[in-house]
This record gives C-alpha cells, structure tokens and sequence, in this order.
C-alpha cells in the first residue's frame, strides 16, 4: 500500500504526545486537558478520581486517539495497487521433444535393495512392490523436465512425445500448471512402440514454425536409435537449421549397465543389460547441424545438471512494461474513523455520567 498524501501521516505523532502529555505529565505536572470548571459538586471529584473513573477515561481517550489515527490514514489518501505485466516479446520457444518409447522403461541406477538370482549367465532382478517403475528412465525424466518448466518464467514451452508415431502433446504456452499436468500423465502405451526420432523432431519444428521469438529451441530427449517413421532425423535436422531452430540433444542410458522389464504388462521381473542404446553419432550430428549441443545421461542426477546447463546457455534479454492500476482505499479508513468517534460521543455522553 502507498499513500498519495504521506505527508498528512506526521499528524499521527499528535496522538502519542497528546497521551504523554496527560497520562505522564512535565516537570510541572499533569497537562490538565479539561476546563477549570468541571465539577457541579466536589461529591463528583470523588468519583473521577476512582479506578473505574479513571478506566473510562481511558477508554474514551483510547477511541478519541484510534478515531483520529484514522481519519489522518483517511487524509494521506492510502492506495491499493496491482502490476499488470506487458510482455512485448517473448523470451525463448523452447520445444521438448521427449521419447516415450518401450526403452524409457528401463532402469539405470538398479537399487541394491531388490532381489535378484543368476540364470543361465542372465541376472534377474524381481521387483514384486513396483519399486523399479518410479526409477525408469521416463519417470525420472518427468521428474527433471518438471523442475526445468517450474524455472521458466517468460519462455514459452511446447510438449511433443514420439515413439513409433510422434503427437503434440501441448503447443507454446506459458501456462505451467498444465504443462506440468502433461508431464505428469506422459505414458508408454505398447501399442505405440519404436522410436522415430525424425518425426519427433519434425513434429517439434512445425510447432515452431509461426514462432517469433527471438531464440527458438528444440530439447530431444531419447534413449534409442530411429527406427521408425518417413523423415530421416538429419532431414528433420536441416529443417531445422533453415528456420533458425537450435536443437539439443540427450542421449539417455547407462552403458554400465540398466534393467530391461521382462513384461511391459506385469512390470515385475527385469533382466540386467549392458548394451548401449542410443545412437550417439546420429544426435551429434543432430545438434552439429543447427549450432546446439549434444549431451550424455546416464541417470537422472546427470539429466538434471544437463538441463541446468541448457536453461544456462539460453538466455534471451525479455522486453516488459509494467503499469500498476491503482485504487482509492481512503473510504474503509475514513468510515472506521467516523463509527470510532460516533463510539466516543456516544460513551462519553450516554456511559460515563461524571461531568
């Protein structure tokens, strides 16, 4: 709250030193604040100076002073505000282009805590409570990119998801609650299997293609190699690079070693892998074409210093105009003020019968 009258505030000092004055007193003695002819009968003075006389007293004093603090405020003209921001121009676009494939099932950090047994020269993990599933790559991924989003505050955010086919999961927005909602619900369905990274991409070029931002920027997320789809991902690539589109690239996956499910339906039983699953020389030169970066995540601690590092190197200068819309707030002051004082008129007249 301001004021746009703040000097009529230095009135408020009256109200203490009037209370000093009469209650404390100066070298010579309480202020008398009253006429030399109060009392009708000295029968009266009696009664002033007793400890009920001398607590009605204060109470009037006490709602004649809250009176006037109030109707001073009212007088300083006290304002309330709300900034409405303009954004002019966005900052950054940034599309996440995000594998839901089979292999984003798997796991990369195996907890010590499960179970396993060696058969036939196969280790097998068994994971009967579900443990595994909050680890796998895609739900750890969701965890990030959520953190990622929730540090976003003027660039605007679209979601693609690809495997064997590619959806826009939600254009360019800057709502973040429901852009989180849809991380949230992101989901393998096993009748959508592959990876094509190509159209992935594709997908997340044509959502940037009206864009006028200043920067605009693919995030590809995967774990596999393409395999499906009708656009070659250096195609994909150098369309990109044409409308001025960065593109970053993460390969996920530990090659020390992840746990494949056995079943995608049961989810309880995981075999110990070590092959390495994305291509690396395909999303180096993904990022290669359009001026980006590519990077290595082998678990979730590593994609979050990489997407730490992505929000780092895209900056943009953001151009916004705030107004502030004011409002009169005098009128509850001044309406407290005039009930407060009616109060006082009303004790010291009708409650209090000692002149």
């Amino acid at each position: 709250m301001i004021f746009a009258s703040p000097w009529f505030l230095l009135f408020l000092a009256a109200i203490p030193v009037y209370l000093v004055l009469k209650y404390r007193g100066t070298k010579l003695g309480k202020m008398n604040m009253t006429p030399t002819m109060l009392y009708s009968s000295n029968s009266l003075l009696s009664r002033r100076t007793t400890a009920i006389g001398r607590l009605f007293d204060l109470i009037g004093d006490i709602l004649f002073c809250t009176a006037l603090a109030f109707f001073i405020v009212a007088l300083a003209r006290p304002l309330g505000g709300e900034e409405v921001s303009n954004e002019r121009n966005f900052g950054i676009d940034i599309v996440l282009a995000i594998d839901v494939s089979g292999s984003m099932m798997f796991v990369d950090r195996v907890p010590s805590s499960i179970p396993y047994r060696d058969v036939l020269g196969t280790r097998i993990y068994y994971d009967q409570n579900h443990t595994l599933v909050n680890l796998n790559r895609l739900n750890s991924a969701k965890k990030v990119i959520s953190e990622y989003i929730k540090k976003q505050n003027y660039n605007r955010i679209g979601i693609v998801t690809f495997a064997g086919y590619s959806f826009t999961r939600c254009p360019l927005t800057l709502d973040k609650s429901m852009l989180l909602k849809i991380i949230s619900g992101l989901n393998f369905d096993p009748k959508n299997d592959g990876t094509a990274i190509g159209m992935g991409l594709a997908t997340a070029v044509n959502r940037l293609r009206k864009s006028d931002a200043k920067s605009k920027v693919i995030i590809l997320l995967t774990d596999g190699v393409n395999n499906a789809g009708w656009i070659d991902p250096s195609t994909a690539a150098t369309i990109a690079r044409d409308m001025e589109i960065r593109i970053y690239t993460i390969g996920v996956g530990n090659p020390h070693g992840y746990l494949a499910p056995a079943d995608f339906s049961t989810m309880n039983e995981y075999y110990l892998q070590t092959e390495v699953g994305f291509d690396e020389g395909v999303l180096r030169k993904i990022a290669e074409i359009t001026g980006g970066k590519f990077y290595k995540a082998e678990d979730s601690d590593s994609l979050k210093e990489i997407y730490d590092d992505i929000d780092k190197l895209e900056k943009s200068k953001i151009d916004i105009k705030i107004r502030t819309l004011y409002k009169e707030n005098f009128m509850i002051f001044l309406t407290v003020g005039f009930l407060l004082f009616a109060s006082y008129i009303v004790f010291t007249s009708l409650v209090i019968k000692i002149p």
